[in-house]
This record gives structure tokens, C-alpha cells and sequence, in this order.
């Protein structure tokens, strides 16, 4: 005798509907309804709980890190604008640059090195005594 043929057809007619229907009742929520689920609610809740504050985590991340790629493209281009910016002065401040500068204004520069005068405490104070 063939198994199959004496298998009752309501059977493999169960089997094949159980998932369809479990899926069903996953997405109509009557699944929530039942003891084991209504049992471990805190439980869910608390995993659902995890999966927010993990989503969270992931958003504050990518927001940090384009933070810190933004500040650091930042400080490349201070950091090169410093360096242009030093190499004009250095070039502005060198003793012939700014003998070329002061020829324009009708100046020349002074060949005779500077001379220090030495005052005595005793003059200095006479100095600014008097009125």
C-alpha cells in the first residue's frame, strides 16, 4: 500500500497552512495576545528599548564622525593659510623690503649705527622734578 494515499488530506492541508497563518497572525498582532508573549511584555519591551537607544547610538556616531572630518579639513586649511600668511610677513619684514617700502615715503635708511645715552639717577631725577 502507498503511505500517501492513506495520510487523511486535512493533515498535509494543516501543514501546509501553518505558515501562512502564523504569518497572518503576526501581522493582524493576535500573536501579542497570548500567554507566553503577554508573560515576557517587559522583556520585549526592554530589547525593544535597546534596539532604539542601538539606533540612536548609530546616528550621534556618524554625526560625530562628520564632526571631526569637517574640523579636520578645517584645521588643513588654517594650517595653510597660516603658512602663507607667516612667508608674506617674514617677506614683507626683511630689512631690504622695508627700505624699498620707506624710499617711496622720501626716508632713506640710516647708515650711522644707533648711539646710547647714559643719564645719571641723580640728573634723571632733577629732570622730572622740575615744573
Amino acid at each position: 500500500m502507498n503511505k500517501r494515499k492513506d495520510m487523511p488530506r486535512q493533515e498535509g492541508e494543516k501543514r501546509r497552512r501553518t505558515f501562512p497563518r502564523g504569518l497572518v497572525n503576526v501581522l493582524n498582532g493576535t500573536f501579542l495576545t497570548r500567554e507566553k508573549v503577554l508573560a515576557n511584555m517587559p522583556f520585549l519591551l526592554f530589547v525593544a528599548g535597546l534596539m532604539l537607544f542601538y539606533i540612536g547610538y548609530g546616528y550621534w556616531t556618524e554625526r560625530t564622525v562628520r564632526e571631526l572630518d569637517r574640523t579636520s579639513s578645517e584645521l588643513k586649511e588654517m594650517r595653510s593659510e597660516y603658512i602663507t600668511v607667516r612667508s608674506l610677513l617674514e617677506r614683507t619684514e626683511s630689512q631690504s623690503q622695508v627700505a624699498d617700502d620707506i624710499s617711496g615715503l622720501g626716508l632713506r635708511e640710516s647708515r650711522v649705527p644707533p648711539a646710547k645715552i647714559a643719564v645719571e639717577q641723580k640728573e634723571l631725577t632733577k629732570l622730572r622734578s622740575k615744573p
